[in-house]
């Protein structure tokens, strides 16, 4: 199929056809912004506590109270979620119940203003697809963990320090448990920040211009600001990614699929690659292969939400009714 046979289509996606008057209302959204920003901050406060409240029950249960009081190290110590694997998940608990209530607070109260309920920003029809948001999970992974295995076995990884699942865990129950609750939490991470960038920011952008590259570098852009990387590669990395989460969401017309491939990207960084850090990036000089990953990001996750939609060996196993096909 053309590309501007696609470009159509993704321009009459069913994630834009329920738009209205409200959401193109520049005063509302003058509105949403700032207030949708201090509800977050405050749900974001909660959301903490009430993860660092969940876990420290589940923990001294399990190993007695000073165990999970001396959770509470690691903020003081953020190196020891690179070496020790209940302190990894305890950070990464916090950081997913951080992200889940401050996108539910923001797009909440954008929600209210322009008359749309809070699944509106994720799905259309009321209906989450979850075999779509396993199709990301199971395809992206799956292609990461084959790139990592390949970059290994040709000698890119040699040197290379242990992945993280081997370091974090001793025995072959603690890192299946180990992973088991990684991949929850950066689900439901990952969740978060799709709904907020490619749910509200997608569904106001695509009030004023449909045109899909406008929305793709838009959404793109705005993904990488927020992630305050001082490295341009990274910068430019994370606009690719946000680009083709972009196309996925457009060509699928919901959020599903998006939340599985991101959800992946994250599972396999922390899980084979680098385990969860809190220590600020070093500025790094631009190098030509983080355009080459920029291409590669942006490409694969186009090709993989084309895949989904027209190739029935995989729309067989993870398409619906309701996943756009042309």
């Amino acid at each position: 199929m053309a590309i501007a046979a696609i470009f159509e289509a993704m321009r009459e996606s069913r994630f834009l056809a329920d738009l209205t008057p409200y959401d193109r209302d520049a005063r509302r959204l003058a509105v949403a912004v700032p207030v949708g920003v201090l509800a977050a901050v405050a749900a974001a406060v909660l959301g903490a506590a009430s993860a660092c409240l969940l876990v420290m029950v589940v923990v001294s249960g399990l190993d007695g109270a000073p165990a999970a009081a001396a959770l509470f190290a690691v903020f003081d110590q953020p190196a020891r979620a690179e070496t020790e694997g209940l302190a990894s998940l305890f950070l990464l608990s916090v950081l997913a119940g951080v992200n889940g209530a401050a996108a539910l607070a923001f797009v909440a109260v954008s929600a209210g203003l322009s008359h749309r309920p809070i699944r509106g920003y994720a799905v259309v029809g009321g209906v989450f697809r979850t075999r779509l948001l396993v199709a990301g999970l199971v395809l992206v992974g799956a292609i990461m963990v084959a790139l990592v295995i390949a970059a290994a076995s040709l000698g890119a990884g040699a040197g290379a320090p242990t992945p993280p699942i081997l370091a974090l865990a001793s025995t072959s129950l603690g890192r299946a448990t180990y992973a088991g609750f990684a991949i929850m939490l950066l689900v439901i991470a990952a969740a978060a920040e799709e709904i907020v960038f490619r749910g509200w920011l997608l569904k106001h952008a695509g009030a004023f211009t449909r045109s899909p590259v406008i929305l793709m570098a838009v959404n793109g852009l705005l993904f990488a600001l927020i992630h305050f990387d001082p490295n341009p590669g990274a910068f430019l990395i994370r606009a690719a990614m946000g680009a083709g989460l972009t196309w996925m969401t457009l060509r699928t017309g919901g959020i599903e699929l998006a939340i599985g491939a991101h959800a992946a990207n994250n599972i396999v960084i922390l899980l084979l690659l680098r385990p969860l850090s809190l220590t600020p990036e070093a500025l790094h000089p631009f190098q030509l292969t983080s355009l080459v990953g920029a291409v590669g990001i942006g490409a694969g996750y186009a090709l993989l939400a084309e895949a989904v939609v027209r190739w029935p060996i995989v729309t067989r196993w993870f398409g619906s009714r309701d996943t756009a096909t042309i």
